[in-house]
């Protein structure tokens, strides 16, 4: 009798160790619980929600945050649909989250957006796509989180487009990424 119970504890354990053990992108903790506040795409989270990444540290989306799905580029949405579907919807909410507090570099705030795409699920080349997009179109602002603003050369959905065009063919770093610039 008490190898079973020592087998069934160990079991536990191990089980109990798997639930809690953070996949190479990191792990979500809670669920997305919301409420439509707006006839438009405005959300209200019920619940508290975060994203602990790959370093262990905390993206907190608490309770009462309001989410819209904004700080994904609505020129990616034709690619991967609204920011309310599929396997990104919670790396969407911490992300908006984030992008509202601007308490950190937009840079990690965006590179944070493509670790939690991977730890949700999302395929690699799509979630380097969807990088590209926030990290090129997304929302900027200065230390102290002053918005800041880039006139276009050309418009942007042929840059993105070309930016589209680089990811699905070359398989780029998110250096690589990062500096691309678009043939004008």
């Amino acid at each position: 009798m008490k190898c079973g119970v020592a087998a069934v504890s160990v079991g536990a354990l191990l089980l109990a160790a798997a639930c809690n053990h953070s996949g190479a992108f990191g792990h979500f903790v809670g669920t997305v619980k919301t409420e439509w506040i707006e006839p438009n795409r405005r959300m209200r989270l019920l619940d508290d929600f975060a994203y602990v990444d790959a370093k262990g540290v905390e993206w907190k989306a608490p309770k009462g945050s309001v989410v819209d799905g904004a700080s994904i580029p609505q020129v990616l949405w034709s690619v991967v649909g609204s920011p309310y579907t599929g396997e990104y919807r919670n790396a969407s909410v911490v992300h908006d989250v984030a992008c509202e507090k601007r308490d950190k570099p937009w840079q990690d705030v965006h590179r944070m957006f493509y670790e939690a795409c991977l730890a949700g699920g999302v395929a690699e080349q799509k979630a380097k796509l969807m990088y590209a997009a926030v990290y090129h179109f997304g929302p900027k602002w200065a230390p102290g989180g002053a918005s800041m603003y880039f006139m276009r050369a050309i418009p942007v959905e042929k840059e993105f487009e070309q930016l589209k065009t680089y990811v699905e063919t070359q398989n780029p770093s998110l250096e690589q990424i990062e500096k691309f610039e678009a043939h004008r």
